[in-house]
């Protein structure tokens, strides 16, 4: 197995408590409960390294201590944050990180399963088939390993729905044509997040639009995000090895 210090991606500073391999020329990169500021650190500096050398790409899988983020609204191209009613904001407990994405205010917490591909977008792979193929990881996964029915994955609802609940979200940010942000899949029912977005409208919806795994199906682990991490590993570990043809 290749190592870092021998390989492209020598020069990105991994954290510690961080499980990483390399296959082919991506690097997949584990670290769970990772503060939000010192993840987005490392998303930059992963996605300047893809801008220099566009065939590499970095899989980043996680999730996050309790909090919120504050995109851009739906207006590409457009840094402008979206307005936040600093009211609203002040009722909040948990802290909101103002990020470089498309949607409005979002959340994370420690029973989601989040996935960063930084990657770069090309004609091969527009950001539209991005978004696409995120979502249809995520609702692939949950149809046929754990036996999920009525999951539907909506790129124009920018999520993934079983029913009219809403099961994962998804944001991305491009920097020179390289993407940064995710899709984050809520698998373990948080009350402290939960009870937090009854105070606001995530993405413009009302806080009973969002439920989890264990909400929705009956016997689910209490070890689903690791159970659901290894399966999603699997899965990409095939594509790198066998490729769709473009």
């Amino acid at each position: 197995m290749r190592t870092l210090s021998d390989s492209s991606f020598c020069h990105l500073n991994i954290p510690e408590d961080t499980n990483y391999f390399i296959q082919s020329e991506t690097l997949f990169v584990t670290k769970w409960n990772w503060d939000y500021e010192e993840c987005l650190t490392f998303q930059k500096q992963a996605q300047l390294l893809v801008q220099k050398q566009r065939n590499l790409k970095v899989y980043i899988f996680c999730n996050h201590p309790n909090c919120f983020t504050l995109g851009r609204g739906n207006e590409r191209g457009q840094d402008d944050l979206v307005d936040f009613d600093p009211a609203v904001e002040a009722r909040l407990s948990l802290p909101i990180h103002r990020i470089h994405r498309g949607g409005g205010i979002s959340f994370h917490h420690t029973g989601q399963w989040i996935f960063y591909p930084i990657m770069a977008i090309n004609e091969s792979h527009s950001l539209t088939e991005h978004t696409a193929w995120l979502l249809g990881l995520v609702k692939e996964i949950l149809k046929e390993n754990f036996r999920l029915e009525n999951v539907m994955a909506a790129n124009k609802l920018l999520g993934v729905w079983i029913e009219r609940k809403k099961l994962a979200s998804i944001g991305i940010g491009v920097s020179r044509f390289v993407t940064e942000h995710g899709i984050a899949l809520n698998l373990l029912y948080n009350d402290e997040m939960f009870t937090e977005l009854k105070k606001i409208n995530p993405c413009g919806m009302t806080s009973q639009t969002y439920t989890c795994l264990d909400q929705v199906k009956e016997d689910i682990s209490k070890n689903i995000v690791l159970e659901f991490h290894n399966v999603a590993i699997k899965k990409l570990c095939g594509e790198e090895m066998n490729p769709s043809p473009v």
